[in-house]
């Protein structure tokens, strides 16, 4: 597998971008996205959701390798590589690679009192849906708070500031689907 500097160039060559155009579509600097490039720096989750959305591509596109066209794409999810989160879990990218979809689900695994800090991200799609799979959860969105349980679901525009934060001292499990 490419490591995740030869993997952005790759996916950028691809597209027949200049680092300096993809740098402008998604709104980090140029001196990042080469050092980057060049492995001198790790990308966290909102520089990476950032080029994707500069490249048009989903977020597994980083992690997973293309493989064979098939009708169908079936996975296990212990086969789905587990992406860190600076503030305390991980997140398993979920995307199917070769259909191309409106949407893009991922996993988030939050430890006890970690979080999703989102809000950092300028992300551009608007619709995001979230379903509690298992814990509690606090969804920092807009200026209010709204306490989720397990089973509970949600809808939100996902461009406004937001954060997600483990309030249990317990680990939660989010479902996480955006628009494309």
């Amino acid at each position: 597998m490419q490591s995740i500097s030869e993997k952005i160039k790759t996916l950028r060559q691809q597209q027949g971008l200049s680092q300096r155009c993809l740098a402008e579509q998604s709104g980090i600097s140029a001196a990042s996205l080469s050092q980057l490039e060049s492995g001198q720096g790790s990308p966290s989750v909102a520089t990476l959701q950032k080029l994707a959305d500069g490249l048009g591509i989903a977020i597994a596109a980083f992690f997973l390798e293309t493989g064979d066209q098939k009708p169908i794409e079936i996975f296990d999810l212990n086969d789905r590589p587990m992406v860190p989160l600076n503030q305390g879990g991980h997140f398993i990218p979920l995307t199917a690679l070769h259909h191309p979809i409106g949407f893009e689900p991922m996993l988030v695994k939050l430890d006890a009192d970690g979080s999703f800090e989102e809000s950092q991200y300028g992300i551009k799609s608007p619709h995001a849906f979230v379903w509690v799979r298992r814990g509690q959860v606090l969804l920092e969105y807009d200026g209010c708070d709204y306490h989720l349980t397990e089973m509970q679901s949600l809808y939100y525009d996902a461009r406004k500031q937001h954060n997600w934060r483990n309030i249990s001292g317990l680990p939660c499990e989010l479902l996480m689907v955006r628009s494309r």
